[in-house]
């Protein structure tokens, strides 16, 4: 787990998508996609449910936001 993954992941749990946060940290938004999955994949649980809207934090994903 890198430092930037922790801060993409605190954006995005901000914004509510990956377009909004992209937009923010000025990355474009594969970048972001692809970070979230690694960080999901790294602590082995979903942090996020997605939805055509955007996405809202799992529980998992509420806690890591409260450690980050």
């Amino acid at each position: 787990m890198e430092f930037k993954d922790l801060e993409i992941f605190q954006m995005v749990a901000e914004k509510g998508t990956i377009t909004e946060a992209a937009k923010e940290l000025r990355y474009v938004q594969s970048n972001i996609t692809s970070r979230i999955q690694k960080l999901e994949n790294e602590l082995k649980t979903p942090l996020f449910n997605r939805h055509n809207r955007g996405m809202i934090l799992t529980p998992e994903g509420k806690r890591l936001l409260i450690y980050s």
